[in-house]
């Protein structure tokens, strides 16, 4: 296994990395906020990607979050990343990398980390991964909209097609590296 070039952790503490056999794992890594993406966390994710892109050893990416409370809450409202030209690029694939993206979800999901499910290959969840959007939480519950009052459990999103598999906790890791390593899914 060699360290990923972005992985000095003096420099990428919010977002860890490790390569091996062709496969880069991005650790999302704040988890005092419950993952969320503040400027700094944005720009080493782009960083990531441009170089995961440029490196033809990488094949897969394996996207995930350290701690089991919250994949991702979305955007860190007390420090929000800046759009550069109206928008914030935070996916590989946003960020033009064409190469294959598998996300694994523990805990919360929320907001902008939508955007890692939409441009993943494939998403794996833990029993405990629920989906909400909080912007969406007024007016009665319903089935249709996953809110902080209704959010949808890892096995209703993975009725909806959110997700493609749930997968014990303790087994997410080993089962996106094996996703990762075969050739196809």
């Amino acid at each position: 296994m060699r360290s990923c070039p972005v992985s000095d952790l003096e420099t990428f503490a919010n977002v860890l990395c490790e390569q091996a056999g062709g496969v880069l794992r991005v650790t999302l890594n704040r988890t005092r906020a419950l993952n969320a993406i503040d400027s700094v966390m944005a720009a080493q994710l782009r960083e990531v990607w441009v170089l995961a892109q440029q490196d033809p050893e990488v094949r897969t990416i394996v996207l995930a979050a350290a701690g089991v409370e919250a994949f991702c809450i979305g955007f860190d409202r007390a420090d929000p990343p800046r759009p550069v030209l109206g928008w914030v690029p935070i996916t590989p694939k946003e960020c033009g990398v064409g190469k294959r993206v598998i996300v694994t979800v523990n805990g919360i999901a929320c907001r902008e980390s939508f955007r890692f499910l939409r441009d993943a290959d494939v998403v794996l969840a833990a029993p405990n991964a629920s989906f909400f959007e909080p912007s969406a939480d007024w007016g009665p519950p319903s089935d249709d909209v996953p809110t902080m009052r209704n959010p949808l459990t890892a096995s209703r999103a993975q009725q909806r097609g959110l997700v493609h598999d749930v997968v014990p906790l303790a087994s997410l890791r080993t089962v996106s590296a094996r996703l990762a390593a075969s050739s196809s899914y």
